[in-house]
């Protein structure tokens, strides 16, 4: 199965490239490639076409205060966040790299749901890039839908990680790239799930 899979420098990304097998062959896209089979954005041609894609590069802000709105910061997080994921998927697509796909995930968070939000105080929220950026991956996801593509379209969270955007007392990120890896090889992630697939516990977060 050829697995590809966008932010492999850090986190998540890193832990599921470092997984790669025989049966489950992952390729990673970087901006700035650093290890085997990683490839740049830029590589299009070069690319194996996959029967899984994860859209998992990500960034973050800290802490809602819109008196401390720095605009230039807000871009570059929906960019990373939501446009290059966005067009990413659509160069690969247009490139004719997608027609093995079978399972296309994207990394969202729990903050990719609006109830979830709105059941949280403001001072346990993570900024308003992350939560606008995570939120509108769902509405993608959504509407995405929409267009009845032979292949399936999943939102996950993985689970606040011990990662730099997560938390020390997180859970490992090596443990949810395991865990990522079952589900997809067990095709659970075939079936589109209503709601915000919740990684370490198997629950579904409402969009």
């Amino acid at each position: 199965m050829n697995v590809l899979i966008t932010g492999v420098s850090s986190g998540l990304g890193k832990e599921v490239l470092s997984l790669r097998n025989r049966s489950f062959a992952v390729y990673g896209v970087s901006r700035n490639p650093l290890t085997p089979h990683v490839f740049s954005y830029d590589s299009i041609d070069t690319l194996p076409n996959p029967e899984v894609l994860i859209l998992n590069a990500a960034i973050g802000d800290q802490g809602v205060d819109f008196r401390a709105f720095d605009a230039d910061g807000f871009k570059e997080i929906m960019d990373v966040n939501l446009m290059q994921p966005l067009t990413y998927f659509s160069t690969l697509y247009r490139s004719g790299k997608l027609t093995n796909l079978k399972q296309l995930l994207i990394i969202g968070s729990r903050f990719s749901s609006l109830p979830y939000i709105q059941s949280q105080e403001a001072s346990a929220l993570p900024g308003y890039g992350y939560c606008i950026s995570k939120a509108s991956l769902a509405l993608f996801v959504q509407v995405l839908r929409k267009e009845s593509f032979p292949f399936s379209v999943n939102l996950v969270h993985p689970g606040v990680m011990n990662t730099v955007m997560g938390s020390p007392e997180g859970i490992h990120a090596g443990d949810m790239a395991q865990k990522l890896q079952s589900k997809i090889l067990d095709d659970s992630f075939l079936h589109e799930f209503n709601g915000i697939y919740a990684l370490p516990t198997d629950e579904i977060i409402p969009f």
